[in-house]
């Protein structure tokens, strides 16, 4: 008991470190050792000496003992204790309680805040490069400016957090949660997105070029003007989506579903759509030229104007779809169904027409004189020889 009691001694010393260097050494003592340590996490009025506490059980290999470093949060509601902290040295803030701290302008590059409370703190135009924010509670955190390039945010919640002109390019967002998201003229270059949540969130004019947003839930967000060019969205929900304007071009939105969104003047040009689901989604005027749309759903779609020159349509749904004015010049459309479609106006010069159904389409005279239709099922039903 000589050992534990010169412990006791130690943590009834006014000096700080006496009391820092006492916890290190006082889970040697089993549950008596562990009781005292964490008796000044949560009681000891030094912040250093709470921390050392909570770190030392933190790495403790008692799972009893990691769970209550866990379930602790770090009394760092002064804002002033990050900065200071901060500049000491320390960059460990890992379940620190900041929800309302302002730290705007704050330097935090390279801090780990994983599983921190930043709800509705004030981070705008903070330094965050590197950070760990992995499953922080970041709800309607303001993050104006702040710069988060190669910031770790996987399964992070940010539903309702600004982001407007915050840079998180090659940030780590997967499995986040971004609903209601404002991320207006953000940064998103090169940025892990994977299985985000980012439904109803306002994407316009973001830079999402090279960004994985594979499997993730697009649905409602306002993705007009954005650049997407040669991003991952296969398996992406974009329903009723605004993607009116957005730069898509090479992009793979294979598998996507697109239903009912915008994509009106949009540039979809040697994008891969294979199989995904447009069905009564507005391209007016967009440029798919070269685009992958083999097996799509494009039914009742609204494609007049659109440029799908020397686009492979194979196998896709086009059924009811409007197509007036379309450009499907060298366009692959074998097999395609397009019944009931409007077709009026369409360049078809050189458009591969063969096995597709055309029963009830509408088209204008002379429609046939440069389409290859061998086998095609023509609007009055017959099949062409």
């Amino acid at each position: 008991m000589g050992g534990l009691v010169a412990i006791q001694q130690a943590l009834a010393s006014p000096n700080p470190k006496v009391r820092i260097q006492a916890i290190k050494g006082a889970l040697r003592y089993g549950s008596r050792g562990a009781e005292l340590v964490i008796q000044a996490l949560r009681n000891d009025p030094n912040w250093e000496v709470q921390f050392a506490a909570w770190e030392t059980l933190l790495e403790s290999k008692d799972p009893q003992q990691v769970q209550v470093a866990k379930s602790h949060r770090l009394p760092l509601r002064q804002v002033g204790d990050v900065r200071a902290r901060y500049e000491a040295g320390e960059r460990d803030f890992r379940w620190a309680d900041l929800s309302w701290a302002d730290l705007s302008w704050a330097d935090l590059i390279e801090a780990n805040l994983s599983w921190a409370n930043l709800s509705q703190a004030n981070l705008s135009e903070a330094d965050l490069i590197e950070a760990n924010l992995s499953q922080a509670n970041l709800i309607w955190a303001n993050l104006i400016g702040a710069n988060l390039s190669q910031a770790n945010l996987i399964w992070a919640n940010l539903i309702g957090a600004d982001l407007s002109g915050a840079n998180l390019s090659q940030a780590n967002l997967s499995g986040a949660n971004l609903s209601q998201a404002n991320l207006i003229w953000a940064n998103l270059i090169g940025a892990d997105l994977s299985r985000a949540d980012l439904s109803g969130a306002n994407l316009s004019r973001a830079n999402l070029n090279w960004a994985d947003l594979s499997g993730a839930n697009l649905s409602g967000a306002n993705l007009s003007w954005a650049d997407l060019s040669e991003a991952d969205l296969s398996q992406a929900n974009l329903s009723e989506a605004d993607l009116s304007g957005a730069n898509l071009s090479q992009a793979n939105l294979s598998g996507a579903n697109l239903s009912g969104a915008n994509l009106s003047g949009a540039d979809l040009s040697r994008a891969d759509l294979s199989w995904a689901d447009l069905s009564g989604a507005d391209l007016g005027g967009a440029n798919l030229s070269e685009a992958d749309l083999s097996g799509a759903n494009l039914s009742q779609a609204n494609l007049s104007g659109a440029n799908l020159s020397g686009a492979n349509l194979s196998g896709a749904n086009l059924s009811e779809a409007d197509l007036s004015g379309a450009n499907l010049s060298g366009a692959n459309l074998s097999g395609a169904n397009l019944s009931g479609a409007d077709l009026r106006g369409a360049k078809l010069g050189g458009t591969n027409l063969k096995g597709a159904i055309l029963r009830g389409a509408k088209l204008s005279p002379g429609w046939d004189q440069f389409a290859d239709l061998k086998g095609a099922i023509l609007p009055d039903g017959a099949i062409h020889p």
